[in-house]
């Protein structure tokens, strides 16, 4: 069941902004947002083809000397020189080049545009009894030439808001033209962007660290999410906001592959090149194994949002003999990883008795 978020607190540092999603008192998610936004997922671009790599791709010449990647798989081989519009939809990491994709999208806090697109549709997360009604909203707007996908909280907003919304990113997309030069044509506002990971269908309170922050959060929030805008407030005390619910202990956490389970037992996680092993280990713990088992998923589940890992996750849960239990397990994981703002696939058992699922690494792995 998805808990609604009650807080959003943000800090600013010199690279990106750090946001960390709030409910019941505990974190949930975390966002990070470059300061610049030139390489910024969902930045759009006005590119030119430097050169073709056979087998890796496009390399991608940008504004400002700043370049990208191109998968060209499955779509059309352009040639050196070529002007192209791309978004950017994985940041650079490392001595790797940010990636850019072909196709691109327009995201609003109840629809995604996409330009050259072909069918209207509703996001696989909206609730059954309202996905008829959406479905249909979607075909009313949606026009010939685009694709249009209405999210899971527009089953709830005035139809008059998801219109203007629509109309808005239909007048930002018509802007968005290839010219004889590199350019940057669109650039996400990074509080919009944070608001839309961490918070698609709430009204939180949005607590920021310092004037500046809220100044730029309100600007920021303000065309996509204005019912957010009026609930920026900053600390002024001038204190850390991550101070508030033990976050600042929360983020230290996240830098040690130990993570203590209330009883005794402890989950072990090491990210490596090619996958994401985590292990769980009983401890002290005296409670029944499955039992255990379930805590574990849903603090494994927890923990890859936080630490924002994906690919292959391999899961070494502690041995299960009773009839049904595994089940229970595969099932409690599900649940668990339903809410994650990226796709999260359940594989099941594996022959070995670890449990696989993979996460996707990218912003566009999943819609709400």
């Amino acid at each position: 069941m998805r808990v609604p978020v009650d807080e959003i607190l943000i800090e600013a540092g010199p690279q990106a902004y750090l946001a960390v999603a709030v409910a019941g008192g505990q974190a949930i998610d975390i966002a990070r947002e470059a300061v610049d936004r030139r390489l910024a997922p969902g930045s759009i671009h006005a590119a030119r083809v430097a050169r073709i790599v056979p087998n890796v791709g496009a390399i991608l010449d940008l504004e400002g000397g700043l370049g990208a990647l191109l998968d060209l798989a499955g779509g059309r081989v352009p040639a050196q020189g070529d002007m192209l519009r791309v978004q950017i939809i994985e940041p650079p990491a490392g001595d790797k080049l940010a990636r850019a994709a072909a196709r691109v999208s327009l995201a609003g806090r109840f629809a995604l545009l996409a330009p050259g697109g072909r069918e209207p549709g509703i996001s696989k997360r909206t609730a059954a009894p309202k996905r008829e009604a959406l479905q249909a909203l979607a075909g009313r707007l949606h026009v010939d030439g685009e694709g249009l996908i209405l999210r899971a909280g527009a089953a709830y907003a005035d139809p008059a808001a998801v219109e203007a919304e629509v109309a808005r990113l239909r007048a930002l997309a018509q802007g968005l033209v290839a010219g004889a030069s590199p350019k940057l044509l669109l650039a996400d506002d990074p509080f919009a962007a944070i608001a839309r990971t961490l918070a698609p269908q709430d009204e939180p309170a949005i607590v920021c660290d310092r004037h500046e922050t809220a100044n730029a959060a309100r600007i920021g929030l303000k065309t996509v999410f204005p019912e957010l805008a009026g609930l920026v407030v900053h600390l002024r005390d001038g204190g850390s906001v991550f101070e508030r619910h033990g976050i600042s202990d929360m983020l230290a956490g996240l830098e040690r592959a130990r993570v203590d389970l209330p009883g005794g037992a402890w989950l072990s996680i090491e990210p490596t090149a090619a996958l994401v092993a985590i292990d769980v280990n009983l401890g002290k713990s005296t409670g029944e194994t499955v039992t255990v088992d379930v805590a574990a998923a849903r603090e494994a589940a927890r923990q890859l949002r936080l630490r924002d890992l994906g690919g292959l996750v391999v899961i070494d849960f502690l041995r299960l003999s009773k009839p049904g239990e595994r089940a229970r397990l595969v099932e409690a994981l599900k649940r668990a990883t339903a809410s994650d703002r990226r796709r999260v696939d359940v594989l099941g058992y594996t022959a070995g008795g670890t449990i696989e699922l993979t996460r996707a690494r990218t912003r566009g792995g999943a819609l709400d």
